[in-house]
């Protein structure tokens, strides 16, 4: 740090060669954040007039004063004792020639929550004042009026901003659907196409904007307006008269011209332009252009993203492709700012580009009322052109740090840094998309329709609540519009936040703005939303009772509120999965088809069985099992007639048959579409191998049939599953009318026999010896291909280099990160040499943090904090050996001492080079 300063010291001596004055002998002086002039300003204004600028508070006793413009809580409490003056000091004194006294400029931290609006030029409203001391109007004018929200809402420029986005948005698509349709039906159609997003350079991104839109909407119907200053705003005519505040919403390009702007008070651009003339907003008119405008680019557009109810970005990669001539884009673009003139009688302005940010960047060019192309090879001229607040996205906080720690706030100059630079400056994410900003990338995708986080209502005007009850009321009622959002939106929360604004206790009672808020402290409180069971809910009075219990735990006296917000979060849907997002792909699965069941068919009740089995009888022969009746369409007083051996007989036939009806090669089962499966009622053996034929086979007398139930209670019963008649009349030859009346493992016999036949062409004849089956050995083809063995895994030594994902570098910015990062890496290698790629790969990223051309100041303090780790770490592991080199030790631990010690030197040798053509010196590691 000391050679740092040093090296500004001697700049600044080079500034003080051309001094002007010493009004500024012998003060050192710091400059701390965001200041006007800047600090680059300030810098050579003290230099200039002999003071001492320091860059860096290390020491409060190196300087004597402190200029700022603003400071946070921490650093009103650091520096309470210091002496803290305004820029303003600095530049009166010079303007004076003399040093003024600092205590006329010392500076006085303001409100902290709400900064006054930059129309505030008197301490209260008198006209307010005026009118809130008659209670009916009171009542009748503030948030204590009946229907006070749903006025406010209905008059609100912002809320119809929020709301009519989205429902434009889905109206258009509707309208564009059927103007295509008609189209077709007229035979003006195109040739179809499918739509298809380009990629990289091959998409064309059009950022369509309205010139003026509210000013041009009013002026439709007062032609005679056209070419006078104009603005939009809730004042009108004399209104106020010139301390009026009402905010300017539109200016047209003549009152620009005077330096009224958007946002600035009535009151403020009276002064700039007295004969300014104000046209009152028409909600519903700019609702019905905006709609026709987003009718129009919804017909044109692959994709839309609705940015503001003027503004929107369409891809037009497809309708681009179809267009033949020199610049099909910048043809198309006029087409379609021919329609929205033709439609609404407004002018827009479109900016053209392969992505989003060039798009955004052709459309300032453009303006107003005309279209800009900006090809590849522009893009480079307009970028050097820039400020860094140009871009979208990066603000004045960006443009001050990119100033302070990088020195310019050009592109031009910020184009010559490295990634990492910007990232150490500005911040990971924040140096990678201005580094890709500058040249000219941006890989940010359209989004037509955005997940919403959360619902909400807020109200900051016209809050004047005289009591509890009011104030009470008053939330109640707003948790009633917010449930009401909710249900339109078919949600509901998990959580609630309560924004509170209550006014600073050095703000007047009555703002500058007529019924505004002014400076104020904002609260916020956040708790969990719990409806009925726990769940998520969109009730109103439970939103109303969980909001005003939080307002309650603040205390605040009801006259003190200027500003009450509602917000529900963690939404879900009211019906739906939870959690879904809008803009997550999802697999295109076809849907599911419901499945046509047949009318089921109910079987005839099956015929008693006939005591003489007749067809058996004319059989020839009695031994073929397949022309043997079953077992319960027997008689039992009829076998037990029979002789002894022929009942023997007819067991051993039953038993085999009970085995296994076929045991040849059965043809596979073919399911029909015929009824599904049914129970069968009729009982069925429990016991294997044919026993209970033996048992209807025994004696009648002190006998008895065991029911299967009694048994096996929780079996379930065997289920036939029947073809269709179609099936067994036609492929397998039989009645289905005679099958259906048989019983049902008859109808099995039958259905498998005639299976046979159809397939074998005969029925195979019974085996009485058991099968044995054999697994058969497999014999892999000679030219079949093997996966060869896998390798083993052995553990990969670690290296200093840190691997991420894919594509994805992985960079430490802060000095601790690296430290720890270098302590792991020692650790690891305390028994091995470390690795020389790693070595190398460390030695150059201290080198990069030393060399300024590469690196900010900063980067030689986290060069010398990581070079002192480094030497701790080896001064603990290896400190005998720190002063010992070429040692002829064979120890293991000698050789990796040695290596490290060795890096170490070599390391410390090159970053003193650079060192020296930097400073004239080396680092000191002291």
């Amino acid at each position: 740090m000391q050679r740092k300063r040093a090296k500004l010291q001697i700049q600044n001596s080079e500034i003080n060669s051309t001094t002007a004055s010493h009004i500024f002998k012998g003060i050192a002086i710091y400059v701390n954040g965001r200041t006007e002039p800047s600090v680059q300003e300030l810098r050579a204004l003290i230099i200039l007039h002999g003071g001492v600028f320091e860059p860096y508070l290390v020491n409060f006793s190196l300087v004597t004063h402190i200029i700022t413009c603003v400071l946070t809580e921490a650093k009103i409490r650091e520096f309470k004792n210091r002496k803290v003056v305004r820029p303003e000091w600095l530049t009166e004194s010079v303007k004076a020639g003399a040093l003024l006294p600092w205590r006329d400029f010392e500076f006085v931290q303001g409100p902290r929550a709400h900064q006054l609006p930059s129309y505030a030029t008197d301490a209260s409203n008198s006209n307010a004042q005026r009118a809130m001391a008659d209670p009916e109007w009171r009542a009748a004018n503030t948030s204590a009026a009946p229907g006070f929200i749903k006025t406010y809402f209905e008059n609100s420029r912002l809320h119809f901003l929020s709301t009519v986005k989205a429902e434009l948005v889905r109206e258009a698509q509707a309208r564009a659907e059927a103007k295509q349709e008609q189209q077709q039906a007229e035979g003006l159609e195109r040739a179809d196409y499918s739509p298809v997003k380009g990629k990289g350079r091959e998409r064309v991104i059009m950022h369509c904007d309205f010139d003026c839109f509210f000013v041009a909407a009013g002026l439709l119907s007062r032609p005679d307006l056209r070419g006078k200053p104009v603005v939009v705003c809730h004042s009108q005519g004399n209104q106020g008269g010139s301390s009026s505040t009402s905010e300017i919403a539109c200016a047209s390009y003549e009152a620009r011209e005077r330096g009224i702007k958007n946002g600035m008070s009535l009151q403020q651009a009276r002064k700039l332009c007295p004969s300014v003339l104000t046209m009152p907003y028409e909600f519903e008119r700019y609702r019905d252009l905006a709609l026709k405008f987003y009718t129009i680019l919804m017909v044109h557009a692959d994709e839309l993203q609705a940015v503001s109810i003027d503004e929107a970005l369409i891809e037009v990669t497809t309708a681009v492709s179809r267009v033949s001539s020199a610049d099909p884009a910048k043809d198309l673009a006029e087409r379609i700012r021919a329609e929205v003139k033709a439609e609404t009688g407004c002018e827009i302005s479109i900016g053209i580009a392969h992505n989003v940010l060039l798009a955004r960047l052709a459309t300032r060019r453009a303006k107003p009322a005309g279209a800009l192309h900006l090809r590849p090879s522009d893009v480079p001229g307009l970028i050097a052109t820039l400020e860094i607040t140009d871009l979208w996205g990066f603000a004045h906080s960006h443009r001050d740090k990119a100033r302070e720690k990088l020195g310019s706030t050009a592109l031009s100059e910020l184009a010559k840094k490295s990634r990492t630079v910007l990232s150490d400056a500005l911040g990971k994410k924040t140096g990678e998309t201005l580094y890709n900003a500058i040249r000219g990338i941006d890989d940010t995708e359209l989004r037509s329709d955005k997940q919403r986080k959360s619902v909400s209502a807020e109200i900051s005007y016209g809050i004047r609540f005289n009591s509890r009850e009011t104030a009470e009321v008053f939330v109640r009622d707003m948790a009633e519009t917010v449930s009401q959002r909710l249900n339109e939106l078919k949600m509901r929360g998990r959580s609630i936040t309560l924004k509170i604004m209550k006014r600073a206790p050095s703000a007047p009672v009555e703002a500058p703005k007529f019924l505004g808020h002014g400076a104020c402290d904002v609260f916020n409180k956040q708790t969990a939303l719990v409806g009925a069971g726990g769940r998520a809910t969109s009730d109103a009075k439970v939103i109303g009772e969980h909001a005003w219990r939080i307002l309650e735990s603040f205390h605040f006296d009801p006259q003190e509120l200027r500003g009450i917000g509602i917000q529900i979060q963690k939404l879900e849907p009211t019906d739906g999965p939870v959690n879904t997002d809008s803009n997550q792909k999802r697999l295109p699965f076809k849907p599911a088809e419901p499945i046509a069941r047949p009318p089921s068919v109910i079987a005839p009740p099956s015929p008693a069985p006939a005591r003489v089995y007749a067809a058996a009888v004319n059989l020839a022969g009695p031994s073929t099992d397949a022309s043997l009746p079953a077992i319960d369409d027997v008689d039992p007083a009829v076998l037990d007639a029979l002789p002894l051996d022929v009942r023997q007989e007819l067991e051993q036939a039953w038993q085999r048959r009970s085995e296994s009806p076929f045991p040849g090669k059965a043809p596979p089962v073919q399911r029909g579409s015929g009824p599904p499966r049914s129970r069968s009622t009729a009982p069925q053996s429990v016991f294997p191998g044919g026993k209970a034929a033996g048992l209807k086979l025994g004696p009648r007398s002190g006998g008895y049939i065991l029911d299967k139930n009694s048994v096996h209670p929780n079996r379930p019963a065997n289920s036939f599953l029947r073809p269709t008649d179609s099936y067994i009349r036609d492929e397998l030859g039989l009645d289905p009318v005679m099958l259906a009346l048989l019983p049902r493992h008859i109808q099995r016999e039958q259905l498998t026999a005639a299976r046979l036949i159809k397939t074998l062409g005969a029925i195979p004849e019974v085996s009485g010896e058991r099968l044995i089956l054999k697994p058969r050995r497999y014999d892999p083809p000679p030219d079949l291909f093997r996966q060869p063995p896998p390798y083993a895994k052995y553990p990969e030594k670690p290296k200093l280099r840190q691997q991420g994902r894919t594509g994805e570098k992985v960079f430490f910015t802060e000095a601790d990160d690296v430290q720890g990062l270098i302590e792991a890496w020692v650790h690891a290698f305390k028994e091995i040499p470390p690795n020389g790629k790693d070595i190398e790969f460390f030695a150059k990223f201290l080198v990069q943090c030393v060399d300024s051309e590469r690196s900010t100041d900063t980067g030689v303090e986290r060069a010398i904090a990581i070079v002192k780790w480094w030497l701790v770490l080896l001064r603990r592991y290896w400190g005998d050996y720190e002063h010992i080199e070429g040692t002829v030790e064979e120890a293991e631990d000698a050789r990796v001492a040695e290596a490290w010690w060795k890096a170490f030197r070599d390391v410390k040798e090159r970053i003193d080079v650079v060192a020296r053509k930097k400073f004239g010196g080396r680092l000191s590691l002291r």
